[in-house]
């Protein structure tokens, strides 16, 4: 089939997609192997090799790294889907790699099942994402939300017990943090709302039970944008909605202002740095914050941007009901005259056979130039996990994976239980025209971690499971069990 989205030109992009002992790592070539049989190098792009495959699927190469702890992977999601947990890997600017991930709390709770998460492992990576040291560990880290590394260490924004005024309804007394790391030890870590947050009066009333967020850093503050719920004496109490905030290289307040609100009962957002752009925020500040962000709003079925000078959403052709929305995030890339924007939709109607790709492009100021678009349209198949990255100057790399359904797709079109047949590989040139297509085995792709591109234009991302099951719904999180990470690379080919 094919598929197609309008012209876009090429462009330049500055986007972050921001002690335990070694194990051993391995090395599998997934798909087609090099001609001359045999394991074969690792493929170009700064894994060594000297040659990348014609084959799209043959360019695919899957790093495995071993730990000696249990990863958290897998969580309760909407109506007991299979949702991810976080495994964010992060570039740093000497071509070094960090992956960090969350520790399967072996405590259960007092009815015997398997309680969330507890403690945060960075893992440091080679340029060839092989491991090169032992993990730093943040103890009391309940989840991972944002990964940015850097040449002497990295930040992450992570959550943890909140340390002020007891404000939370009884789903979770927890808060975001936003900490550094420097040499394996903590430099700094500050709670982001909350009492102890020191930001404007209106952080000191909203807490997080979880924060499913994004951390950039645009060289000189971090934005983070996550999940926040009005606790007690909040005005808007048991109210969610998103929260996008700003420090600077010591953790401080970049200025004080009140936060940020892009979505009410926010369903998925993306956050990249976006230089130049001074107005998201406030147009009263110069030079600041310099970055975009773009969430689900599931109150008004709507894929919109998060700054307050935008009030045309992207899409508002989005099923939803109060608490639900059917899109689900793909990708925000910027390119020169604008912004692509990637993401799962079931359309506006109650026609719904599984989530399709659609696609819109936008102009600098946020005004949509083309689309809503589809990309795909596939009946009872269900696309999850969408991803697109830049693929060399011209070109996309697109990733999701497929889920053959296999009950009454109108039946609960929140929980499309299906069995998993792979991922897709998917080039496209600079005019939308797809190149190549092919689906892979034992590469699955996570739900709001990126891909990052690589020194030389490889492009890779991080999951737990080969073979994810998506045949039913679970009831709480993963346990033990997995003691592996792995990093899915495809070569850069011209």
């Amino acid at each position: 089939m094919r598929r197609a989205f309008p012209k876009a030109v090429s462009w330049g992009l500055w986007f972050i997609v921001a002690v335990t002992g070694c194990g051993r790592d391995r090395i599998e070539i997934i798909g087609p192997l090099p001609s001359g049989g045999g394991s074969g190098p690792l493929p170009d792009g700064g894994g060594g090799a000297t040659t990348c495959p014609a084959s799209l699927a043959a360019r695919l190469s899957i790093v495995s790294v071993a730990v000696d702890k249990n990863i958290a992977w897998q969580k309760f999601g909407y109506d007991g889907f299979p949702a991810d947990e976080r495994v964010a890997l992060a570039v740093q600017p000497n071509g070094q790699a960090q992956i960090a991930w969350t520790e399967v709390n072996l405590t259960k709770s007092s009815d015997g099942s398997q309680q969330p998460p507890l403690g945060v492992h960075v893992t440091p990576l080679d340029s060839n994402l092989a491991r090169r040291g032992a993990d730093v560990i943040m103890p009391t880290g309940l989840e991972v939300s944002g990964l940015v590394a850097h040449d002497d260490g990295f930040a992450l924004l992570t959550r943890d017990q909140n340390p002020g005024t007891p404000i939370d309804l009884g789903d979770g007394a927890t808060v975001a943090f936003l900490a550094r790391y420097q040499n394996g030890q903590e430099r700094w870590k500050f709670p982001l709302t909350g009492s102890m947050s020191g930001d404007a009066a209106e952080t000191f009333t909203l807490y997080s039970p979880f924060l499913e967020g994004q951390l950039v850093w645009n060289g000189t503050n971090y934005g983070a944008y996550f999940v926040v719920e009005g606790g007690l004496g909040d005005p808007n109490q048991g109210y969610w909605r998103d929260a996008l905030v700003f420090r600077d290289v010591f953790g401080k307040l970049a200025s004080i202002w009140t936060v940020a609100h892009g979505c009410d009962n926010n369903g998925g957002i993306r956050l990249i740095a976006d230089p130049g752009k001074t107005n998201l925020v406030s147009s009263t500040w110069s030079s600041f914050p310099e970055m975009t962000g773009l969430c689900i709003q599931q109150m008004k079925s709507a894929v919109q941007f998060t700054e307050l000078d935008a009030s045309s959403p992207v899409s508002d052709q989005e099923v939803g009901v109060p608490g639900y929305s059917g899109a689900k995030f793909g990708s925000l890339l910027k390119i020169s005259d604008g912004y692509l924007v990637f993401w799962l939709s079931l359309g506006a109607t109650n026609d719904h056979h599984g989530h399709d790709i659609r696609m819109a492009r936008l102009d600098t100021s946020f005004n949509v130039v083309s689309g809503p678009t589809w990309l795909t349209r596939t009946p009872d198949v269900e696309e999850w996990n969408l991803h697109v990255a830049p693929y060399g100057a011209n070109n996309f790399l697109m990733v999701y994976g497929e889920i053959a359904v296999t009950g009454s797709p109108l039946s609960d079109y929140r929980t499309y239980l299906g069995n998993f047949k792979g991922t897709h590989l998917s080039l496209l040139d600079a005019n939308g025209t797809l190149i190549s297509d092919q689906v892979v085995q034992g590469a699955p792709t996570t739900a709001n971690d990126e891909p990052v591109v690589l020194p030389g234009g490889d492009v890779a991302w991080a999951f737990v499971n080969p073979s994810p099951d998506y045949t039913q719904t679970v009831s709480g999180p993963s346990g033990p069990g997995q003691t592996t990470l792995h990093i899915a690379r495809v070569c850069y080919r011209p």
